[in-house]
């Protein structure tokens, strides 16, 4: 069976998160593994991942995260070099998280696709998102 570059993609940043080693260099390596799949995928695709794609990303991640119970700020920390590699987030830092989330849901069609539980937690992993940018800019 093979597996996609995008099912890659979440099993690194997924393998990440459950990891128990948080060092520097850990992270720097996981950042420029999930940097190098992200152009895989744009090259394969011939396009840049739009934001729609990233949302579809972040809620897989999300539900396989509330099974594994990873929090929202270690999911934030998993996925930041991706979406600040992209300059996507930025759009979204100065608007609060929870009206920020509902934006992005419903310019991408996907808010109706996810539970109140899952919505609610998006808007935990994008306050934490949020604060890393502030943090790092």
């Amino acid at each position: 069976m093979t597996v996609s570059p995008r099912e890659e993609l979440l099993k690194f940043a997924l393998g990440y998160m459950v990891s128990k080693n948080h060092s520097v260099e850990r992270y720097i390596k996981y950042a420029k593994l999930i940097r190098s799949q992200v152009e895989l995928i744009q090259n394969m695709e011939n396009r840049p991942i739009a934001v729609g794609d990233w949302i579809q990303m972040a809620i897989e991640l999300g539900r396989q995260a509330l099974v594994r119970e990873i929090g929202a700020k270690r999911i934030a920390e998993s996925i930041y070099p991706l979406v600040d590699g992209s300059g996507q987030l930025k759009q979204y830092v100065s608007f609060p998280a929870g009206p920020a989330t509902n934006l992005l849901l419903g310019f991408t069609g996907t808010y109706h696709s996810l539970t109140n539980r899952e919505r609610r937690f998006l808007v935990q992993i994008i306050s934490e998102l949020q604060n890393l940018h502030r943090k790092n800019h």
